[in-house]
């Protein structure tokens, strides 16, 4: 089963399944899917290059975003590591309140329920059935 930053890392878009609330409001653009990733995995940290692979945005634009995300105190800073600086979403900032209250309290995990379910491949129905020539197969 996916998750929500499984999607959003694997760019699995379901065109039957709804938008989170900020896609849904404000569009869907890079901005409103890094506020997502990042209330989604609100416990972990990342750099900037782990946020642009996991979201498909680019470095350059999530490097811009980040500015403001950190003097609005959406993102804190948690580590350095050789040139790399961690980043995580901060749940007690004034925004980061808002933002995480908005994201979840819009139905968030039941549309991330719905989008794993609605991504999730079935299985092959031959499992355990002869493949007509002698074997078994097992899926």
């Amino acid at each position: 089963m996916l998750l929500a930053d499984d999607m959003i890392r694997t760019g699995v878009r379901m065109s039957n399944v709804q938008l989170s609330p900020l896609a849904e409001i404000f569009g869907s653009n890079s901005s409103a899917e890094l506020i997502v990733f990042l209330v989604y995995n609100h416990g972990s940290d990342f750099t900037i290059k782990d946020m642009a692979d996991r979201t498909k945005i680019t470095k350059a634009k999530i490097s811009r975003m980040k500015e403001g995300l950190l003097k609005y105190s959406v993102i804190q800073e948690t580590r350095k590591v050789g040139k790399n600086s961690y980043y995580k979403f901060d749940r007690n900032s004034k925004f980061g309140k808002l933002l995480y209250d908005f994201v979840f309290a819009a139905g968030a995990p039941e549309r991330a329920a719905a989008q794993a379910a609605a991504s999730a491949t079935p299985l092959p129905r031959n499992k355990g059935k002869d493949d007509g020539m002698g074997k078994i197969i097992i899926a």
